[in-house]
Parts: structure tokens; C-alpha cells; sequence
């Protein structure tokens, strides 16, 4: 049965609205606060993204102070996040992002690395672009919300890079560098998923984990 586009169009719009609220999060929130919205809001865009793709997600193991408990959680974790991952590929370049950004310091002694940076961004952007345009050449569908936030980290990243140089401050490195990583993770998660065998997106619904 298919979706009525109205529909399909509200649910765009959501999913738009949360990767919006994610990057932003990411990029612009200090403390505690930030990374909390950040996280709530890319839980939020995965829970709904798979449901949206007519997914089950199996339920958490309850609760229990054991070692067991722990064990089976993370084991848990890790299965599920391998499950999940091809239909949530955004997730990768916004990982890759917090994980280069956080234990970075935000300045730098020179400005020498703002204007590489701000050469090596827009060729990201561009090798994006091209490993997006030969999966689509490969009659292979590219998933919008990747290209999302992958163009949106690079952007904000390029920003950043060329302000720092314009005002003669070394800041933001930690943004620009996680940008950098953004890009990176997404042209690999991009290339992965071009690379598997061709098959009708309309019927593929994904399936638990054989160990949950």
C-alpha cells in the first residue's frame, strides 16, 4: 500500500526539522545543555526514521544490577547498532563530528590551520557530491538525510574555517576539524552503501537481529 504524499511529505518535513535541530545542537551548544538536545534529537530522528521505513526495533533487556545485565546491555547495544545502521546512515557523519569536536581544544596557535582547512573542506564537499552522483548513476537510491547533514557539517566547517581567518583568530578548530571528519566518514558510509547489491528500496523492511 502506498503512502499518500501528503503523508509522505509531513514526514520529510519532520525528519528535515530534527536533523536541523541535531547539527545545530551540535555545532552551536555549550555545556551540558547542548549535547543533551543534540542526542535527544538524533534518538528522536532515528526512533522515527525507523519506524518510518516500517521497522521493529526489539525492546531493551530489563533492568537488572548484575554484571549479567551489563553485559547483555552492551552486547545489546552493539547488535542493534549494527542492525539499524543501513537505514540510518546519517548518524555516522554526526558521530564522527561529536567524536573529533569534543576533547578538541577550540583554538589553535596559528591560523595556519583555519586556511587549510578551508581548502580541504570544499574538496570534501565536491568528492561528496561526485560519490553521491555515481550511486545515483548506478541506479542505486542516495539517502537524503546523509547528504543532510553531511552538506550541512561541511558548510558550517567551511564557515567557520574562512570567519576565523577573516577576524585573524584562531578559533573554532574543533568544529572545522570535526567537520573534516564529517565529511570523511561521509563519503566512506556513502561509498559502502553504493557498493551492495541493488535491490528494490520500496520492499526491503529490516530485520531483527537474529541474537535479539
Amino acid at each position: 500500500m502506498s503512502t499518500p504524499p501528503r503523508r509522505d511529505g509531513s514526514r520529510r518535513v519532520g525528519s528535515l526539522l530534527l536533523a536541523v535541530v541535531s547539527v545545530a545542537a551540535a555545532v552551536l551548544g555549550a555545556g551540558v545543555l547542548g549535547p543533551l538536545v543534540a542526542a535527544g534529537a538524533l534518538i528522536s530522528l532515528v526512533v522515527y526514521t525507523l519506524r518510518r521505513v516500517g521497522a521493529d526495533p526489539p525492546p531493551f533487556p530489563a533492568p537488572r544490577f548484575t554484571l549479567a545485565w551489563v553485559i547483555a546491555a552492551l552486547r545489546y547495544i552493539g547488535e542493534l547498532v549494527a542492525w539499524a545502521a543501513p537505514y540510518v546512515p546519517f548518524l555516522a557523519p554526526t558521530i564522527a563530528f561529536v567524536a573529533v569536536t569534543r576533547p578538541l581544544p577550540s583554538e589553535t596557535a596559528t591560523l595556519g590551520f583555519q586556511e587549510q582547512a578551508s581548502q580541504i573542506i570544499p574538496v570534501l564537499l565536491i568528492g561528496y557530491v561526485i560519490e553521491a552522483g555515481a550511486i545515483r548513476w548506478r541506479a542505486r537510491p542516495v539517502d537524503w538525510l546523509l547528504s543532510l547533514v553531511t552538506v550541512a557539517l561541511l558548510i558550517v566547517g567551511e564557515t567557520y574555517a574562512l570567519a576565523a581567518i577573516a577576524n585573524d583568530d584562531p578559533v573554532h578548530a574543533d568544529i572545522v576539524a570535526g567537520a573534516m571528519a564529517a565529511g570523511v566518514v561521509a563519503i566512506l558510509t556513502a561509498a559502502a552503501q553504493g557498493s551492495g547489491p541493488a535491490e528494490e528500496e520500496d520492499e526491503k523492511r529490516p530485520n531483527r537481529p537474529s541474537g535479539l
